[in-house]
């Protein structure tokens, strides 16, 4: 506050009006001319500045946000006069240095919706630097809350009202329904120190009620009828899925005491049935004669017969390969299998007699085919179909019922107890009570699904006087999980013969060879209860040019769930390795051809793994108390500078009765006396009585500065250290792991010989095939049993030798990142303004997960398994936690604020981010993660699943300047009723593409004994990896698969992760509307509008998948990432 000549003036009262609900709070300014009016209610207000002897000075109504804004004011001395201003407030950030953003329901209301109903979600993916994968669980085009936006994985925090909702097991957030949210403040960098738990910070403020009732019925509709055909690849005669969607509600709020007490009140329910069409391959129809063991087709390999075989042990062996083969040959150290094939045995052709097929394997197929023929399968159309090995892909097509109602209901009540003194309640409650009908036909991959959750939150803030301010809050949100799949408890593995099963459930399975799984392959049953308590305290001081903020938060996580998939019948794995002439080298060579198959072993009932578990409930917990000092200094007029500092502890995750269990290379194994056992959450062995250490040196320093140097110039930068949490999705293998029952055993022989056949009890060793199930010539041949390998309620370290195991390091330190930024603003008027920045990060402590029990590069070989780092464990799954990130960008927008019926924002970011491998709070969000070396996480550096070197994305609203209160044709009703009120929206997002995963797959040559998608290809001499052409002109090959090869045997390869890029993405959403003013004297309002999501029917292709090289391998894209043209109906009556 300050007088003509810039003399700061003290003792100025400030008078600030809530226009909408009546309530002024005041304010006097302090020695330094400042006044705070602390945390108030985004809303509109007037704000008037007086004090005797000088003009009075009214400026408003201004429109805030949540944010900082500077209202400043200059008095004139000895004046009476009364100055009004009534424009709005600058489009300058002049308050700090933080990346951010503000997602207003007066803008994003009027924009089209690109997914079915109506979230705010939707519109993260236009921030500049926002950024989906588009495999696993996320997506490139919307990518909604689990987006990295500037250099930041995702890892987020999503507040409601102030309070945290994010759940500590999946690091995910049930959002405020659309209707009542006011508005979405995003923090991506150098963010105030107020703010932690993320790189992200999501803060979603609700509406409230005014002076004046108000409220709205809506509906959002959508049906298969209005919508377009994605590209279907070369199919004809497909049918749109059927599609019947209705999202209505109402909300309605107002005084309940005038400007004292006000209540806010939200119904929303969605009824969303779909009937989706879905395509398997089946062994049935154009494949019905591999049923039968009859593989004499055009493209199958050469099969062979493990029963004959012979065990090579010394030496070596050359194999001669198939007609067709890129190489006559393969000579083979040994120990090596020697085998007969059927044809040369039977003198019957590329077949299987009827009498070797497995009874199981069998049963397996016949109820596939049952339900397939209840479900009344049809033949797919030609185009969805090709071949790969001899078999035909989709060639089946069926339909499935969804069902996915959502009911959410939210309430919300202030109170101004005191003018001073406000109190503020506000809860949304929500039950989505789904069937998941699968990818095959019920009972089979079906399941039940119920989802109920809570957000809560209570807060008081006190304005004790001018300068001193305290706000308290208590927060509260839990989620309910109940996952049950439909074939537990019915009876399956009795009918079917399967005895190797140790919980009544249809295990799931993939026979391999392209075949679609059987069982519960696609659910993963599984009960989270999640409980987060959030109380904080925040308190404000004004003192000579600073503001202070200092505070904490005592963050209380509970997840009282089951492991992910607790209860796993028993799973058989197929690989093809003992139906080929050698085992893994001659199935896994690249032969161009190769031999042995999948589906054969499956038939032949021969297991190259097994796993089975059932885990009871746990109850993990962790706490985080946090303090905070944030110093905003008013330096100058025109000059703040932001210090803060955030303190954080991290108590690590424990479980209330010690039921956790992790492999910890410092324990004893009692089998040889090396370190590298299982520790127990009840034995508190070693010193270590929980999961995860405590981490008490957590440091999180903020700086920013913010200068303007011209009225409509600012120049702001900042820089920070921001941690993230220690999700269970991410970072909880082994809890609830110990009062359980488990066991899993691997083929360790490279192919020779099986662990069990899928007919049998795993009672004994497997010695189906000559020499195999006992230990010769020093070699062990698969001796353990799956009966054996499975343990119930495990005490001892050594009880899962023989085991794959999970490791948690004990240490692990919270993921951090480094986050900087330089940004230049400029004012264009009242209503423009140009910002140009460049943003960096740079992450680290990141997740690295990885297979600890990898044979090192140097000693890989034909005969290495000993040479593994735990050669008691056949892997030793967990994260190292030391990969980085780097990413840096440059963004420019443009934005026009909404005024006059007009509002844009457009903007561009080039960008580049790499890192070591990528990772997200909420399971799979992240991506593919490949690697090759699990010792040296920098031989993996290289562009990262989110780089997407270009982006421009917009949004833009225009109202048709015709009828009551526009420019043209204003004084007649009638031209009012047909020509007023139109308008027209859009937004759109155009960027290139992802990089694709590329590794060697199943056909890993370096016998690293880490499985599949853990070796790199080679790069061929002279061959491009481009192709040339349009992406649709490669879509049944997008790169040259000749430009890779695999690496000679035991060796890692030399191409370099993630360095192909799929398809880019261009997605734009339009909107038509009218609005009809039905009863203009109550401000009663009739919107009809239709939204179209990819209103130009573009077809953006998906990637080719987690792509490998070698035999069976395709380089062929099959999939969109944006669906055909999708319209959305919208009907709004408003008061």
């Amino acid at each position: 506050m300050t007088d003509a000549t810039g003399a700061v003036i003290p003792g100025v009262t400030v008078e600030v009006k809530d226009v909408d609900k009546g309530v002024v709070k005041a304010y006097v300014t302090n020695g330094a001319g400042l006044y705070d009016t602390g945390s108030i209610t985004p809303d509109h207000y007037l704000l008037t500045f007086t004090r005797p002897g000088f003009s009075s000075f009214v400026r408003g109504p201004i429109t805030l946000d949540v944010s900082i804004q500077t209202i400043d004011a200059q008095l004139k001395a000895g004046s009476t006069q009364e100055l009004i201003v009534t424009t709005d407030v600058p489009l300058l950030s002049t308050e700090s240095g933080a990346v951010e953003a503000t997602l207003s329901s007066d803008v994003i209301s009027q924009l089209p919706q690109t997914n079915l109903g109506a979230d705010w979600e939707n519109f993260i993916v236009l921030l500049p630097g926002a950024a989906g994968a588009p495999e696993n669980a996320s997506s490139a085009s919307n990518p909604g809350q689990v987006a990295a936006i500037n250099g930041n994985l995702p890892f987020d925090s999503i507040l409601a009202d102030g309070a945290t909702t994010t759940l500590p097991s999946s690091e995910n957030s049930d959002v405020t329904i659309f209707e009542t949210t006011s508005e979405v403040k995003i923090s991506t960098n150098g963010f105030s120190a107020q703010y932690g738990q993320g790189g992200i910070i999501y803060n979603q403020i609700t509406k409230s009620g005014t002076n004046q009732f108000h409220g709205a019925a809506y509906e959002y509709f959508a049906n298969d009828a209005l919508d377009a055909f994605a590209y279907q690849f070369g199919a004809t005669g497909v049918q749109l899925p059927r599609l019947r969607f209705n999202n209505f509600g109402v909300a309605v709020g107002g005084p309940v005491i005038r400007n004292k007490v006000f209540f806010y009140f939200d119904f929303d329910k969605t009824i969303n049935n779909t009937i989706n069409r879905n395509y398997e391959t089946l062994p049935l129809a154009q494949n019905a004669a591999i049923a039968n063991g009859d593989f004499t087709g055009p493209g199958f390999p050469t099969i062979y017969d493990p029963t004959t075989q012979v065990i090579q042990a010394t030496g070596s062996h050359t194999y001669t390969l198939s007609p067709g083969s890129k190489v006559a040959s393969v000579t083979q150290q040994c120990p090596c299998v020697i085998r007969q094939s059927f044809a040369d045995e039977y003198h019957n052709g590329n077949r299987i007699p009827a009498s070797l097929i497995s009874p199981v394997s069998q049963n397996f197929q016949n109820l596939l085919n049952t339900q397939a023929t209840n479900a009344v399968l049809q033949p797919a159309n030609v185009g969805r179909s090709q071949t790969i090995q001899g078999i035909i892909t989709n060639n089946y097509a069926f339909v499935t019922p969804g069902i996915n109602p959502f009911t959410k209901f939210f309430g919300r009540l202030d109170y101004d107890i005191a003018a001073n003194n406000r109190f503020t309640a506000s809860v949304t409650e929500s039950d989505n009570p789904g069937y998941d009908f699968g990818s095959t036909v019920c009972p089979i991959n079906c399941e039940s699904e119920d989802v109920s959750r809570h957000n809560a939150q209570i807060s008081d803030v006190w304005n004790h006087s001018s300068t001193f301010l305290n706000e308290a809050r208590l927060g509260f949100t839990d989620q309910l999980n109940f996952f049950l799949p439909a074939t537990i408890n019915q009876g399956y593995p009795a009918k079917l013969g399967y005895k190797l099963a140790k919980v009544d459930l249809l295990p799931g399975f993939g026979p391999g060879s392209n075949i679609s799984g059987f069982g519960n392959g696609n659910t993963s049953p599984f009960i989270y209860k999640e409980f987060v308590y959030d109380p904080s305290d925040v308190v404000t001081l004004i003192r000579g040019r600073h503001v202070i903020h200092f505070g904490g938060e005592f963050l209380i996580s509970l997840s009282d769930s089951t492991q992910y998939g607790y209860v796993n019948a028993g799973t058989p794995g197929f690989n093809g390795n003992y139906t080929s002439q050698g085992g893994q080298v001659t199935q896994g060579t690249d032969t161009g051809i190769g031999n042995g198959f999948s589906y054969a072993d499956f038939l032949l009932g021969q297991l190259n793994s097994f796993s089975a578990s059932q885990t009871p409930e746990y109850g993990a917990r962790t706490k985080s108390p946090q303090l905070f000092v944030q110093d905003d200094w008013k330096m100058r007029p025109n000059l703040t500078i932001n210090l803060g500092l955030r303190y954080q502890i991290h108590t690590g995750w424990s479980e209330v009765k010690g039921n956790e269990a992790t492999f910890d290379p410092t324990v004893i194994n009692p089998a040889n006396n090396s370190l590298g056992a299982i520790w127990y959450g009840f034995s508190k062995a070693n010193g270590r009585n929980q999961l995860i250490a405590p981490n008490y040196n957590i440091w999180l320093p903020r700086v920013g500065a913010s200068w303007q140097p011209l009225p409509n110039t600012v120049i702001r930068g900042g820089f920070g250290v921001y941690a993230s949490t220690l999700s269970l999705d991410t970072y909880g293998a082994g809890m609830g792991a110990a009062f359980g029952s488990s066991g899993n055993v691997s083929d360790l022989t490279s192919g020779i010989c099986p662990v069990a056949q899928i007919d049998s009890d795993g009672s004994a060793p497997d010695t189906t095939d000559p020499g195999c199930g006992v230990i010769a010539n020093g070699k062990n041949y698969n001796t353990l049993s799956p009966n054996a390998a499975y343990v119930n309620s495990p005490t001892t370290p050594d009880a899962l030798n023989g085991q794959g195991v999970n490791y948690n390091q004990y240490h692990t330190p919270l993921p951090e990142n480094l986050q900087w930024n330089l940004d230049v603003q400029r004012q264009l008027g009242h209503d423009y303004s140009i910002d140009v920045a460049y943003v960096g990060n740079h992450g680290y402590h990141l997740s690295f997960p990885v297979d600890l029990d990898q044979v090192p590069e140097n000693l890989l070989g034909p005969n290495d398994i000993n040479n593994k780092p735990y050669p008691l464990y056949q892997s030793v799954t967990g994260s190292t936690n030391n990969a980085v990130s780097n990413y840096n960008a440059l963004q420019a927008q443009m934005t026009k604020r909404l005024r006059n019926g007009f509002q844009f924002n457009v903007n561009y970011t080039w960008s580049h981010f790499l890192d070591d491998l990528d990772s997200a709070g909420f399971g799979s969000r992240e991506g593919y993660q490949n690697y090759q070396n699990a010792f040296n996480p920098h031989d993996n550096y290289s562009n990262g699943n989110f780089d997407i070197r270009n982006m421009l994305k917009g949004q833009v609203i225009y109202q048709l300047p015709f009828g009551k209160g526009k420019l043209f044709l204003n004084n007649s009703l009638l031209l009012d009723e047909l020509l007023g009120g139109w308008q027209v929206s859009s937004v759109w997002v155009i960027e290139g593409g992802n990089p694709i995963g590329i590794t060697t797959g199943g056909n890993n040559t370096s016998n690293n004994q880490s499985g599949s998608y853990t070796q790199e290809a080679n790069r061929v001499p002279g061959q491009s990896l481009h192709l040339p052409g349009s992406t649709k002109q490669r879509l049944n090959e997008y790169y040259n698969l000749n430009a890779l090869t695999l690496p000679a045997p035991y060796t890692y390869g030399n191409f370099l992760r993630n360095t192909v890029y799929g398809p880019g993405v261009v997605n734009v959403a339009a909107s038509l509307g009218k609005t009809f003013d039905v009863w203009p004297s109550r401000g009663v309002k009739m919107l009809f509008r239709a939204d179209a999501g990819n209103v130009l029917n573009h077809p953006s292709f998906g990637q080719p998948g987690n792509n490998a090289i070698g035999p069976g391998q395709t380089a062929n894209i099959t999939s969109t990432t944006v669906g055909g043209r999708q319209i959305q109906l919208y009907g709004r009556v408003s008061f």
